[in-house]
C-alpha cells in the first residue's frame, strides 16, 4: 500500500513537472519526463521518441524568440492540470489522466482559455523512475470547431 501511494505521488510530480518545464521552455526537463521511446499525439500530430517531444519546445522557443525580434512578442502561455486520477496497473506501469487547459494573459491584464481537453498517459517505471510512455492530448473542442 505504501509503495503504491509513493508511486502516485511521483506520477503527479511528473505531471507537474511536465507543464513546469513547458511553460518555461526548459527542453530538458520538458524532454526527462518522456521515455526515450515515448509516442506523445497532440490533437492528432504523433511526436516519436524523446528527441522529437523535446524539439517540441525548442521549436516554441525559437519561434518566440523570432516574434519578439520582429516586434510581435508572442503572449505567454499558462498551462493547467486538473482533476488528474492515478491509476496504477502494476509495479511498473501506470495510467494517468486529468484536464488539460492553456490561458494567456491579455493586455487588459484578463486571462483567456486558448485551449481545454484532456491527457491519457501511459507511464512506466524504470531504473526506480517513472516517465511518461505515451501521452494523448484530446481536444474537448472537435477538429471542425477550430
Amino acid at each position: 500500500v505504501l509503495q503504491r501511494l509513493l508511486d502516485k505521488a511521483e506520477i503527479e510530480t511528473v505531471v507537474a513537472r511536465y507543464v513546469t518545464a513547458l511553460d518555461t521552455l526548459d527542453a530538458d526537463a520538458y524532454g526527462d519526463v518522456f521515455t526515450e521511446d515515448a509516442v506523445y499525439d497532440v490533437t492528432g500530430t504523433v511526436y516519436r521518441g524523446r528527441a522529437a517531444i523535446r524539439k517540441i519546445v525548442t521549436d516554441l522557443k525559437a519561434s518566440r524568440a523570432r516574434n519578439d525580434a520582429e516586434g510581435k512578442p508572442s503572449p505567454k502561455l499558462y498551462h493547467v492540470v486538473a482533476n488528474s486520477s492515478v491509476e496504477i496497473v502494476d509495479a511498473t506501469h501506470a495510467r494517468h489522466q486529468s484536464y488539460a487547459q492553456t490561458v494567456r494573459a491579455t493586455d487588459s491584464g484578463q486571462f483567456v482559455i486558448g485551449f481545454m481537453g484532456r491527457y491519457e498517459d501511459e507511464l512506466v517505471k524504470a531504473d526506480g523512475r517513472w516517465r511518461i510512455k505515451s501521452r494523448k492530448l484530446v481536444s474537448f473542442v472537435p477538429a471542425a470547431s477550430r
